[in-house]
């Protein structure tokens, strides 16, 4: 699996968002919906008017920390105020970020990848911050997308 490692500084999203379940394998419904509905009544549209920082591409973010209330969001990285959206804070983080190309399930299936297969090996751990998906071409049957996961050294690891 082709990655690069890259340190961000925290950065501010916009968007709509809807409950995780703790129960990952049902989030494999709700996502899929929230982005269809989000497409159907234009707020995808309306946010990637809004993009004004570097980070590049509508979002979904899986903010599950400790404590908090598990949501995923549809969003652009952005400095605007604005009515009827959510705002939330990414962390700084260290991402290790994979690219792949497909529709919605094979990003579903790559995150699978990543998490069961790369993640034992690589001699990281999951970092405290969110998995981002970042959609560079956000046609549904020919998606261009990167998968970030943050990630820290795993101790006794050069």
């Amino acid at each position: 699996m082709n990655y690069r490692i890259e340190t961000k500084e925290a950065f501010r999203i916009i968007g709509v968002s809807a409950p995780l379940d703790k129960e990952i394998e049902k989030n494999f419904m709700v996502v899929p919906a929230l982005w269809q509905d989000a497409a159907a009544n234009g707020t995808i549209t309306k946010l990637a008017g809004m993009m004004d920082m570097a980070m590049p591409g509508l979002l979904g973010v899986s903010a599950c920390g400790d404590g908090e209330q598990w949501k995923y969001f549809i969003a652009v990285a952005s400095t605007r105020a604005c009515e009827g959206v959510e705002e939330y804070t990414v962390p700084a983080a260290t991402w290790a970020i994979f690219s792949g190309t497909g529709t919605n399930k094979s990003v579903q299936d790559l995150e699978r990848r990543i998490v069961t297969e790369w993640l034992p090996a690589s001699g990281y751990e999951y970092g405290n911050a969110p998995d981002i998906e970042v959609y560079l071409n956000p046609d549904p049957q020919n998606a261009q997308y990167e998968v970030w996961i943050p990630v820290t050294k795993k101790q006794g690891n050069p």
